[in-house]
């Protein structure tokens, strides 16, 4: 924990000396924009993501199959990226974009608390191997009332 603190530190220094230095090299008045674009940039993506960040981390984690560790910490990074944004300073701005990168991985096997791996007999709403996913099966009857019971309803209908 003291290492955090001291890493703050010098990331806040970092945040100070980056806006005097892109102030030197471009002048106030396009400093003071681009910190604002990035700021309006940040409140963006964080409106865009909200809960369904969220949900589309609990929807790869659910989907059956093997899933790569960039799908489950896109929603993560992308947070932590519109935040960072938020921030005024250069140095949290380069980091935010590195973080918005696509880097990519290897998909890993997703093993549940039990052991087992997610998608098998455990999960409801998988999907069958080889099935479109446009069928659903089950069975109706359609019924229709004879006239008897319509004249019936009429004559005794509640008021």
């Amino acid at each position: 924990m003291r290492f955090f603190g001291i890493g703050f530190l010098v990331l806040l220094f970092l945040e100070i000396m980056s806006i005097v230095w892109v102030a030197d090299w471009l002048g106030g008045g396009a400093t003071l924009a681009l910190m604002v674009l990035s700021f309006i940039a940040g409140v963006m993506m964080l409106r865009h993501t909200g809960l369904s960040g969220v949900l589309l981390a609990g929807a790869a984690m659910k989907n059956g199959g093997e899933i790569s560790l960039y799908q489950m910490l896109w929603p993560i990074r992308y947070a932590v990226a519109a935040l960072l944004l938020m921030s005024p300073g250069f140095v949290s701005l380069v980091i935010a974009l590195v973080l918005l990168l696509p880097i990519k991985g290897k998909p890993i096997a997703q093993m549940n608390t039990m052991g087992g791996t997610f998608g098998n007999a455990d999960n409801p709403f998988r999907r069958a191997p080889g099935g479109s996913g446009d069928i659903i099966e089950g069975e109706y009857t359609v019924t229709t009332p004879s006239e008897k019971q319509k004249q019936d309803y009429i004559e005794h209908k509640p008021d």
